[in-house]
């Protein structure tokens, strides 16, 4: 699928499969490894800027969904999937255990000490979280989680 990059930076991760064409194989030979048929795994990290066009392989892989938006072969970004055919019927089941209120969704738990410092620095970067390159990466997850926890309270 192609994707325009609509984040400050795009950083693909290491064994992500994206298609290029002869130029962009050129200059990214030392990080991607050719698969055939135009077809390129990243075998280190990669950076495609802002308004940059990305064609990943299959589905865009969910950590990089807030980056970027899907476009056409014209390069006309797509609107959002609309639920219809093809999408399974929402149920509505009693929750599991009483006293939840399942109209509120949980929030999936983060993991940021178990990310890069690159995929920190996207993570602050789609939050506006204003973090410096020079800061360790144990520096960039103290001010992600002050802030997670101020946007939360």
């Amino acid at each position: 699928m192609k994707v325009l990059v609509t984040a400050q930076a795009l950083i693909l991760m290491p064994g992500i499969v994206v298609r290029l064409n002869e130029e962009e194989a050129r200059d990214r030979k030392h990080c991607m490894q050719p698969l055939g048929g135009g077809l390129y795994k990243a075998t280190l990290e990669n950076h495609f800027k802002r308004n940059q066009v990305v064609e990943f392989e299959g589905e865009v892989p969910k950590q990089y969904i807030n980056s970027c938006e899907p476009i056409d072969d014209n390069g006309r970004v797509l609107p959002p999937a609309q639920p219809g055919a093809g999408t399974a019927p929402s149920s509505t089941h009693a929750p599991a255990v009483t006293g939840i209120d399942s109209a509120r969704p949980s929030k999936p738990r983060l993991d940021l000490d178990g990310m890069t410092k690159a995929q920190l620095i996207e993570f602050a970067e789609q939050r506006h979280v204003n973090v410096d390159a020079g800061m360790n990466k144990s520096q960039i997850v103290a001010v992600l989680k002050k802030k997670l926890r101020t946007d939360a309270a």
